[in-house]
Formats: structure tokens, sequence, C-alpha cells
């Protein structure tokens, strides 16, 4: 994830420090509602055995796991480094792990997300691939399975086994940068660019906006099905999920092509301090996400502020 909250010394004068504050703060408390809410949504689903069996419901776990790693150390260790100004706690295993986290598992997370894409139209649309044995291996398992570790098998070589020098620099973000970009070919590193992140999420925002509107089309002859409530719960976990990331990474991902394509300096004022930011808020809210749409874990909310009201009641009642 090539963001952080500090500023460089290019763009130091252009962003005040009242906003740099306000913007650390808001990332901290953001994480320390979110944090809470991941445990839940685990609980939940480790306690639910058919949630865990749910074939729909398998990428949705992942996407949390890679995501609440994301939370907890990148956007930790980044938020501490804004804060001080330096990597802390600081050591060569620890940088790599930052770096692993906020390239490998980042990036498995956008390749899970688009793997979403193309599995609720198969789930929705062709179910009777998924009837079999053989059907679920080859349009379930191994494809869930490439997406999710594709990238983090690919950057655990780049960071822990890559012949190169390795140097970490406690005053750069990450401990600098990750020493296989200093010495690899141009095509890698458009490649690296390309393909695990600036591609997928344009490919996300084209296939939510085309599912969704087909979903609404066929919405009449979904009715008539006995799926029908399983699927527009589909629908509506994948709607929210991947709103969040179309949200705040296709403006990023827009301006970037733009200033690509022969206009270096559109929305550089905006780009670092505010829009480069938001690609960190997909991981904040995505359990909010999830949680809004697990059924079973708003009628357990609903039950428990019942209980909390009677008990109120109750006690008010012995009091007087």
């Amino acid at each position: 994830m090539q963001v952080n909250f500090s500023t460089s010394a290019k763009n130091v004068d252009e962003i005040s420090d009242v906003w740099i504050k306000i913007e650390f703060s808001l990332f901290i408390i953001g994480e320390m509602l979110s944090i809470p809410c991941y445990l839940f949504v685990f609980y939940h689903i480790l306690s639910e055995r058919k949630v865990r069996r749910s074939i729909h419901n398998h990428v949705i776990i992942l996407l949390l796991i890679y995501n609440f790693f994301d939370l907890t150390i990148d956007i930790t260790m980044t938020s501490i480094y804004s804060f001080f100004g330096y990597v802390y706690p600081f050591s060569p295993m620890i940088c790599l792990i930052w770096q692993y986290v906020d390239y490998g598992i980042w990036y498995g997370s956008i390749s899970l997300m688009f793997w979403a894409c193309l599995e609720r139209y198969i789930l929705v649309f062709h179910s009777n691939l998924m009837r079999t044995k053989r059907g679920r291996l080859f349009a379930h398992y191994l494809p869930l399975t490439f997406f999710a570790v594709y990238t983090p098998i690919l950057y655990f070589y780049l960071i822990f086994l890559y012949p190169c020098q390795r140097t970490f620099v406690p005053s750069e973000l990450r401990c600098g940068p990750i020493c296989y970009s200093t010495i690899a070919s141009l095509w890698f590193i458009y490649y690296d660019s390309l393909a695990n992140y600036t591609i997928p999420i344009l490919l996300i925002t084209f296939f939510t906006s085309i599912l969704i509107l087909y979903f609404l089309k066929q919405k009449s002859h979904l009715k008539q099905m006995s799926k029908w409530n399983l699927y527009r719960k589909m629908m509506i976990e994948y709607s929210l999920v991947s709103m969040s990331y179309v949200v705040f990474d296709l403006p990023y991902i827009i301006i970037v092509i733009i200033q690509s394509s022969g206009y270096p300096h559109f929305a550089s004022q905006i780009l670092t301090p505010y829009i480069s930011h938001l690609v960190y808020v997909p991981a904040i809210i995505l359990p909010y996400a999830t949680l809004l749409s697990f059924s079973r874990i708003k009628q357990k909310c609903c039950a428990l502020n019942l209980f909390k009201r009677n008990r109120q009641t109750f006690q008010s009642s012995t009091v007087n």
C-alpha cells in the first residue's frame, strides 16, 4: 500500500498540521472501534457451523482475516510512524513483517474481492455448477485458493527470499523500500502495480455495476425460486463489501491514471494528503459491512438490546 499519514518534503507546506492531526486521530479512533467489531464477527462465524460451511461465506471470511491483519499491523505501524516520525518498535523482522502485510496481504485482499465478484455471479445465476463435488472444486475451491495465496506467496518470496541487499532505515516509512524494487525490471514494476491493484479495482467496479444491474433486471424471475432469500442476502452482502473498495480505492486509481496519461499535476494538491489515504478505509469498515449482512448477528444484537432494556425495567420496578 503505497500511502502513509506523514508528508514528504515536497508537499509538507501544502498540508496543514491541523489536518494531519485530525486525520491521524480519525484513523486511530476508527481502528479502536473496528477491532472489537472484527472480534465479534469472528466469534459469530466460529460459533455458527452453518455460517462457516456456507460456500458463499468462504471468501468473506478470508477477506475479514486479511483485512484484520492489515488493520492491526499495517495501519497500526503506519500510525505509530506518523506520530513519532520513526518506526517503533524497530527491528529487521518487524520491518519485514510490516512490508509483507502491506504488500502481500493487502494485495491479497484486493484479489479476493475480485474473485468475490465472479463467484457471486456464479452462485446466483449458475448455481447448478456448485451441485457436485467436481463443480465445487473447479468453480469454488481452486479459484478461491489461487486468489487467496497468489500475492502472499509472491511477496513472501520477494520480501523474505529474494537475493538482494536488505537495508532497514527507522526514519523511513516501512523501514524504506523493499529491496527488490531497487533492482527489479521496469516491466515487473508496471506489472506489479497494474495486475495486483489497478486492474482488479477497475474490474471490481465494472463487474459490481453489471452484477447489481443484472440482478435487478432478473429480480422478478429470481423471486420465484426457492433460494430467493439466499440470493438476496448474498447480493446485499456483496454490495456492501464491494462498495467499500469501490468508493475508497477508485478515486485514487482514476487520479493516478490521469496523471500517467500526460497530466502529471492533475489533482496533485489533494492526491497525497487526502485521496491516497482513503485506501485504508475498507479495512476499517469491512466488519461493519459484514455485520449488516448477517441476519443472525442482527437478531442477536436485537435480542441483547431487548434483554438489557428488560433488565433495566426490572431493576427500576424492584427499586420502586
